[in-house]
């Protein structure tokens, strides 16, 4: 099968394109044909060395769409055929796999592409709001970084609870995340947004990059409020307050984020900005990965001719 991979670390055009055999699978797990799959900023870390040196042939991707090739013999609830999004491995390939735990069925009214560019802003925004920072109707949350895969997604399920939420991000994103329902909106290349909202969140969401701005999380929150974000240390403060760092955790299960999401997705209530659909080549890949290491808006996403 084709597959795009590198074997040593460097810049975006390290990709490769593999003939490799197809994926085996376990009793547990299933092969799925790709039809779409979401880049993400990990992979462009992994592929640049950043946690550690690459010394064998590497296929990349964990946030896969397509349809049922294969079932494991203990797979049950799916059959050959199947629409299904996955957290699987090895997306960059015609067959990716995944277990059967990690793997749902995309309903009718979502493209493979959307649900592809769902898997992991989607959960981390899904834990992010129904298990670190604990939302609930009624109170005032401030999204960081409310116009990125993370935090739009954050920025709508809080919406969708019942929360008042005002965004932080760029003065350029201000439309767009407006456009989500958020009542307030500030831009922090024109204001300081632990100025302009101090004390006034019950749980800050940071979904910025690295947690970028995070020191000023502390000024916003109020007394007893959560802190919940997807990097960064502790802010100092001696207010009291919750800091949760947004980590794995099986207390949700990633099909459980889903179904959930993508159920929210299929009812329009709740979208995401695709960026770009690429092709499936290696052409593509290198664009995407490069896209990555840029300035971009919306998920970047590798579809296949057949899901044009």
């Amino acid at each position: 099968m084709k597959a795009f991979g590198y074997d040593h670390n460097g810049a975006a055009d390290v990709f490769e394109e593999y003939d490799v055999p197809t994926p085996e699978i376990s009793d547990d797990q299933i092969l799925i044909k790709t039809k779409a799959f979401n880049l993400n900023n990990f992979e462009k870390s992994m592929r640049a060395g950043e946690y550690k040196e690459t010394t064998h042939q590497v296929i990349p991707g964990r946030d896969v769409a397509g349809t049922v090739a294969k079932l494991g013999a203990n797979v049950t609830g799916f059959k050959v055929g199947d629409r299904v999004v996955a957290h699987g491995h090895g997306a960059y390939a015609e067959y990716a796999y995944a277990a059967a735990a990690r793997t749902v069925i995309i309903p009718d009214e979502v493209s493979f592409a959307e649900a592809a560019g769902l898997v992991t802003p989607g959960i981390t925004a899904y834990k992010a709001v129904y298990h670190f920072g604990e939302v609930k109707a009624g109170q005032t949350i401030v999204v960081r970084g409310a116009s990125g895969g993370v935090g739009s997604l954050a920025t709508q399920l809080s919406l969708n609870l019942g929360a008042t939420v005002i965004g932080i991000g760029s003065s350029k994103n201000e439309a767009y995340v407006k456009s989500l329902g958020v009542q307030e909106y500030v831009s922090y290349n024109k204001q300081d947004p632990a100025l302009v909202l101090a004390n006034r969140a019950d749980v800050v969401i940071n979904s910025a990059l690295n947690g970028a701005g995070g020191d000023g999380d502390a000024r916003i929150v109020k007394e007893n409020g959560i802190i919940t974000t997807v990097g960064g240390d502790e802010p100092l403060s001696n207010k009291p307050f919750q800091f949760k760092p947004i980590m794995p955790t099986k207390a949700i299960s990633d099909a459980e984020a889903l179904t959930a999401l993508l159920k929210l997705m299929a009812g329009k209530k709740l979208s995401i900005r695709i960026g770009y659909q690429l092709p499936f080549t290696v052409e593509g890949v290198i664009q995407g990965h490069e896209l990555l290491s840029k300035k971009h808006d919306g998920r970047i996403i590798v579809t296949t001719e057949a899901d044009k």
